[in-house]
């Protein structure tokens, strides 16, 4: 059984993400730093984008009996963020990727930093998870800070592994171990 809210602090929480999520995400995801520096998430991001994430997400929870994405909220319950599981292989694999973003407010607070390293905790905890890994993008150290600080170690450099806005981009892999 999924929790429905999970306490990362006494300012952050997750949750699952909810239809009244929809003008937040519409909101929060215009940034050009977002747009820059996630490769799945689509620019513009309008209310098609939207319906389109909510219902992936109530999927995903149906197909694999868990949540994977989970909506960071502030001390308010208001959407700030998002942070999920890839489920690359199902829910019974041992290792996993992970993926995030959260609205340009919070950013350089330490939000991130300790949802990561909670989230981490929960599935290696919850799930048969032995490995996570991440990778971001050359163009963004903050993301890389984020995985350092949160217990990942740097593993390599992916050249030209992804395409986007018309340019092969290098991404840093990093990964984490229970």
């Amino acid at each position: 059984m999924v929790p429905d809210f999970l306490l990362v602090s006494d300012q952050i929480g997750l949750s699952a993400f909810r239809e009244s999520d929809k003008s937040d995400l519409i909101h929060w995801l215009q940034d050009d730093i977002i747009q820059r520096h996630t490769l799945h998430i689509p620019f513009p991001y309008g209310e098609n984008e939207a319906e389109h994430w909510l219902e992936h997400t109530r999927k995903m929870e149906e197909q694999f009996d868990c949540r994977p994405n989970w909506a960071i909220r502030n001390a308010e319950g208001r959407l700030i963020g998002g942070i999920g599981r890839a489920m690359h292989q199902g829910d019974k694999n041992h290792w996993d990727e992970i993926g995030y973003w959260l609205a340009e407010p919070y950013r350089g607070k330490g939000v991130m930093t300790s949802t990561v390293d909670f989230f981490c905790k929960f599935w290696f905890e919850h799930s048969p998870l032995v490995r996570i890994e991440a990778a971001v993008f050359d163009i963004n150290p903050a993301s890389a800070r984020v995985l350092e600080k949160a217990g990942f170690e740097f593993e390599g450099r992916l050249r030209k592994k992804y395409f986007k806005n018309g340019q092969f981009m290098d991404g840093l892999l990093y990964g984490r171990l229970k």
